[in-house]
């Protein structure tokens, strides 16, 4: 609501002419409740056990109006403990106005802890109130022209309590908050304004998502509101508790909305005008445009010059009802899983406050201690049930994004999302909102993968993933093959559920693909894994999640000495020397042992040799490498037999390898480059691929590294189109992948 009383009863004309379908916004009485959750303050979060909430029910009587007996009544409910002496009346900006104590009949408002009933009696004649019931006696009288008085016009006073929700109340509880009542006389009549009691879940506050993929469309335009080259964009079905309006001198108003590319009243681009000036709306909000794709999210985008495409964004003028602003009904949704549900908001006026006196943020004799007025405070809901708040937005002439992040239930895969007003309107609570998204959770799975494995032809092999997940649901996986270079997969049957276990801050567990007889014909052939977080889910094409890292079989002619039965190779470091240790059976087809060395894992070179001891039977071998271990190395066994044909055997690391190969970040968002920091054990090559979300390859490159801290960057991303990719970063046979969103 604004200092600007001619546009209010320009208002009240078109209404009476037939021309808006909506009642002005002040009627000669008008009421709301809403809360605020105290412990989350402005950072927002969910609903916990032993959080304070602020009960606040507000009345405004204006039109040269006087209404008399006029008294609040509400009811604590079991699931909360009532905080002593926090009786009040606010003004509507949350700033103390009257303070009483709970004992009756020593001020204007009570608590009776035994019936948990509770009555304020407001106005200038009211008196001590003797009990908690409704009866009139003792009530007050307000009349327009009242302190708290907004612009002398209308007198504002929010009847208010502190209530904590108990400490031993368990996650996952659902609890209802009384409505409450405002009583009083009108014209004679006696008036009941019940509320309705607010459902309020408590839930785990595990904060945003930071691995969240796609969006589920919430709103039209994937959240954006979409674009287009008039200031003024048409309605949205999405914002049913506003109104809808053009931009303009004095609208939107209390209770109506805009949706615009320019926040300006005229079209004006130029926000470093003095406040107030005409070519803001009211003279003194900001002049924006949207946020969508913004090269600094906080600071959005400039306005745009009418006539000119720019994006869209909504705007609310925001009254005392805890009316819903952005509201849609989402379906197909994945059953146990996690999605972050989030909104950029920007509160829009940094001069619309209204002291006690009435006197405006503009006036040089206004008191108050914060000009921007009534801070907006919003709610999330999934199903009419409060899940999560935003905290107060102070001014900050910034975006910020607010959200939660949310776990389905086992068999939900629809529910209604919204976002709801929840502060006492007029005086601020004037704000802008895009970028409206519902986002899947994917986990952040780190396979320890090979990228090839070499296999001989007629021999078993068998190979597995260590799947990292920052959730602890995706247990079940399954194992995919590809025959045409990773292009299509196909299920291949093997799958599982395994209990992860808790490992440097992510849950882990192996899938092993069982051992087969591998042959020429499976060369080429691609394995990969993909996770869910049931087995309905696994089997669907939506619920599933691969991040397309995978084994790629090489098949080769091994011979036919492989009738050796290599066993337990392995090695440690003794003395500051690598010691070899192995034993081996049915050695009748074997010349010798050869002892392959290599820095990097690649390329190895003989550094000594080993005679077979008995053919026979079982034998053991142990070798020690005499070099000094002062940087790590690769071992491998090359056994030769008869005809010089080989095969080698696994190859295991020995030496300083407490530095392993780690991305320490990545950039993203990302636009034109991608910049990666990486630890490198030794010295190598480091690839970067970037894939697109169908696991094309889009980009890449290869860079020298060396021991230690290392920086890559892949640039050249600039044509490449806004969207959701994944970045791989190898390193010899060690791979790590992450998703980058890409931004224009």
């Amino acid at each position: 609501m604004k200092p600007y009383l001619p546009s209010l009863l320009l208002m009240l004309a078109l209404t009476l002419a037939g021309l808006l379908s909506v009642q002005p916004i002040f009627s000669q009485v008008q009421t709301g409740r809403s809360y605020v959750n105290i412990s989350k303050g402005v950072t927002g979060g969910t609903f916990e056990p032993g959080d304070t909430l602020e009960i606040r029910a507000a009345i405004a009587v204006g039109g040269g109006t006087t209404i008399t007996r006029v008294r609040y009544n509400d009811t604590v409910d079991n699931n909360f403990t009532y905080l002593p002496n926090s009786l009040k009346i606010l003004t509507n900006e949350g700033l103390t106005f009257r303070a009483y104590t709970d004992a009756f009949s020593d001020d204007q408002a009570m608590y009776d802890n035994t019936t948990k009933t509770m009555r304020i009696n407001l106005g200038a004649t009211a008196t001590n109130a003797t009990n908690t019931g409704t009866a009139t006696a003792t009530a007050g009288t307000i009349a327009y022209n009242n302190k708290p008085s907004f612009y002398g016009n209308y007198c504002i006073m929010v009847a208010s309590f502190r209530v904590q929700i108990k400490p031993s109340l368990s996650i996952n509880s659902l609890i209802s908050l009384p409505g409450g009542a405002f009583r009083f006389i009108q014209s004679s009549t006696a008036m009941t304004v019940n509320f309705s009691p607010n459902y309020i879940m408590l839930f785990q506050n595990l904060g945003r998502c930071s691995n969240f993929v796609g969006s589920n469309a919430v709103i039209e335009n994937n959240g954006t509101f979409g674009s287009g080259t008039s200031q003024n964009r048409t309605a949205s079905a999405i914002i049913p508790g506003y109104a809808f309006t053009n931009f303009s001198s004095g609208l939107p108003n209390d209770g109506f909305y805009g949706i615009a590319n320019n926040s300006s009243a005229s079209g004006a681009t130029n926000d470093g005008v003095l406040k107030p000036h005409p070519s803001r709306v009211f003279t003194i909000w900001d002049i924006i445009g949207d946020h969508t794709g913004a090269a600094d999210p906080a600071a959005g985008n400039n306005a745009v010059v009418p006539g000119s495409i720019g994006g869209y964004m909504a705007v609310v003028n925001a009254s005392y009802a805890t009316s819903p602003a952005i509201e849609q009904d989402v379906a197909n949704l994945c059953t146990n899983t996690y999605y972050d549900f989030s909104a950029w908001f920007r509160n829009i006026c940094s001069l619309c406050a209204c002291d006690s006196n009435g006197i405006g943020a503009t006036n040089a004799a206004f008191n108050g201690p914060y000009k921007p007025g009534v801070k907006p405070n919003l709610t999330f809901q999934l199903d009419g049930i409060d899940y999560y708040t935003t905290g107060d937005l102070p001014y900050t002439g910034l975006w910020e994004k607010k959200g939660f992040t949310y776990l389905t239930g086992a068999t939900q895969t629809a529910f209604t999302l919204t976002i709801r007003n929840n502060s006492p309107g007029g005086g601020g609570n004037d704000w802008a909102v895009d970028d409206v998204s519902l986002s899947t959770c994917e986990p952040n799975v780190d396979l320890n993968i090979t990228p090839v494995l070499l296999g001989c032809n007629g021999v078993q092999v068998n190979f597995g993933v260590t799947v990292k997940c920052y959730f602890p649901n995706y247990t079940f996986y399954k194992w995919q093959k590809s025959t045409d270079g990773g292009t299509t997969w196909f299920n291949t049957g093997v799958n599982g559920n395994e209990a992860p276990a808790y490992i440097g801050g992510q849950w882990q567990y192996t899938a092993t693909f069982p051992a087969f007889t591998a042959l020429y014909i499976d060369s080429g052939h691609r394995y990969r894994v993909a996770v869910a977080t049931s087995a309905d889910n696994l089997a669907s094409g939506s619920c599933a999640y691969s991040n397309n890292q995978n084994t790629m079989l090489k098949i080769i002619d091994c011979s036919f000495i492989l009738d050796v039965q290599l066993k337990n190779f392995s090695g440690q470091v003794i003395n500051k020397k690598n010691s070899l240790k192995w034993y081996s059976s049915n050695e009748q087809n074997l010349i010798h042992y050869e002892i392959e060395k290599s820095e990097d894992g690649q390329h190895f070179e003989k550094i000594g040799s080993i005679f077979p001891w008995n053919r026979t039977s079982t034998s053991f071998y142990d070798f020690t490498d005499m070099a000094a271990c002062s940087t790590p190395a690769y071992y491998r066994l090359k056994m030769i037999g008869k005809g010089e044909l080989f095969r080698y055997s696994k190859t295991i690391l020995l030496g300083n390898t407490a530095t392993g190969f780690t991305v320490n970040s990545i950039s993203n968002p990302i636009q034109h480059k991608v910049s990666v920091d990486y630890m490198a054990p030794y010295n190598g090559e480091v690839l970067i691929h970037l894939f697109d979300s169908y696991g094309k390859l889009v980009s890449g490159t290869t860079q020298k590294a060396t021991k230690g801290f290392n920086k890559a960057t892949m640039e050249g991303l600039h044509q490449l189109a806004a969207g959701i990719y994944t970045i791989n970063v190898t390193f010899e046979n060690m791979r790590i992948s992450k998703r980058v969103v890409k931004v224009n």
